[in-house]
């Protein structure tokens, strides 16, 4: 685990004065990589976030652009629970990427072997025979082999098996599982990352990028993360129908002043490098 830990104080529990409660460890955020982040939108262990943004917009590919970075550069652990992009081929390639910094196609095999060696020193991957887990069973592996992750990445919500209880309604199923999760993130040090899906709405609301609310099943998904995050591409194709890469990333909510507050990035993806890039860049 990294020293670049946020201790959250366990307890005096009941009817106390704030004397007798613990002051917290600052928050120091990780480096995303990208100065322009840098105060306005930053992550940090031992909390909970949230990513939406409409399927195919790139909610994986430029998440994991951010946690390669942070990996590289606090040597931080990631584990990534991936139900719907295969860690062979679609995320060894993006990691193969972010590393050399050209499209897969273009390394050698150097590069690929360097690239490869830094996957299996940072990443761990769990996967479910259905891809289709339940929360317990995450909990279940998490911790398999020793491993100790400073990063969990669900991705995505909508793959986890809901496991109700008789008479529980989704809402407070999804209150409970975030509250759990958020208890998981201060316990073990770790940024638990939740990437979900928006509900489905006409089509006329893929126009728009949408907000943590617009996550199916509860209000919860706004009010218990300390961070939240949208993805949206406005465009796929210019007016002449060439590709077009931008990306906007929105930082929606922030529930401590040290890890930034609400803002948008311009950012886009430039198939040179296999990397994403901040928009004032040239592609």
């Amino acid at each position: 685990m990294t020293d670049n830990v946020y201790r959250f104080p366990r307890g005096p529990y009941g009817l106390v004065k704030l004397s007798d409660i613990p002051e917290p460890e600052p928050v120091i955020p990780w480096y995303a990589g990208y100065p322009e982040f840098r105060h306005k939108m930053q992550l940090a262990p031992g909390m909970l976030s949230v990513v939406t943004g409409h399927p195919g917009h790139g909610k994986t590919s430029l998440m994991a652009q951010l946690w390669f970075n942070m990996a590289s550069n606090h040597d931080l652990q990631v584990t990534v629970a991936s139900f719907e992009s295969s860690p062979v081929p679609a995320y060894q390639k993006m990691i193969r990427q972010f590393w050399a910094g050209v499209p897969q196609e273009q390394m050698t095999d150097e590069q690929i072997r360097a690239a490869d060696a830094f996957a299996r020193d940072h990443y761990r991957f769990l996967i479910h025979e259905d891809d289709s887990p339940t929360l317990d069973w995450i909990y279940d592996y998490i911790f398999k082999d020793g491993n100790e992750p400073d990063v969990l990445v669900i991705d995505p919500w909508n793959r986890v098996e809901n496991k109700r209880e008789k008479d529980q309604t989704e809402t407070d199923y999804i209150l409970r599982a975030l509250i759990k999760l958020r208890v998981f993130a201060k316990d073990n040090n770790c940024h638990v990352q939740i990437i979900s899906h928006p509900a489905k709405r006409d089509i006329r609301y893929r126009d728009y990028y949408p907000i943590l609310e617009d996550i199916a099943g509860s209000k919860h998904w706004d009010n218990i993360p300390d961070q939240g995050f949208c993805v949206h591409r406005p465009d796929f194709t210019d007016d002449a129908g060439n590709r077009r890469f931008d990306v906007e990333l929105y930082h929606l909510k922030s529930r401590f002043e040290e890890i930034g507050w609400p803002c948008k990035f311009d950012m886009r993806f430039n198939p040179r490098t296999g990397r994403f890039e901040v928009a004032d860049k040239p592609a």
